[in-house]
């Protein structure tokens, strides 16, 4: 006999501990990444421009799993040039992922002298798993 459940499974926002202080490379690092088959979703993130300067460029991928045994694909991405971000805009925001299997988001600076971002992440997770 099948159980049925009246409610769907309530979901918690909090902020992810990967958030922080990053320091750039001119590899590709992974700044945010959860891989989980319970149905999650990255709710939001920021990352701060502040510290690019002219002549910086810095690169951020989005990827994600589309089934629970397969590899990341990239769906997104962009690149900043310190000399080209205004003044009143300094921070990249990140919106709504939802996703079942995996999503990942990785930064690379590709010129200028590596520096420090800081990086703000909230996820939203089923109550009782993690």
């Amino acid at each position: 006999m099948a159980t049925g459940y009246g409610a769907t499974p309530a979901l918690r926002l909090k902020r992810s501990s990967q958030s922080g202080s990053k320091a750039m490379t001119a590899a590709w690092q992974t700044i945010y990444e959860e891989s989980s088959n319970d149905a999650f979703l990255f709710w939001a993130g920021l990352v701060d421009l502040t510290n690019l300067q002219a002549g910086d460029t810095l690169n951020i991928k989005f990827s994600k799993k589309v089934g629970p045994d397969e590899n990341y694909i990239v769906f997104d991405q962009t690149s900043y040039s310190g000399d080209e971000i205004p003044t009143e805009h300094k921070s990249i925001k990140i919106g709504h992922i939802p996703n079942t299997y995996g999503v990942k988001i990785e930064l690379q600076q590709s010129a200028g002298v590596l520096r420090d971002l800081y990086c703000e992440f909230y996820d939203a997770k089923r109550l009782g798993a993690g």
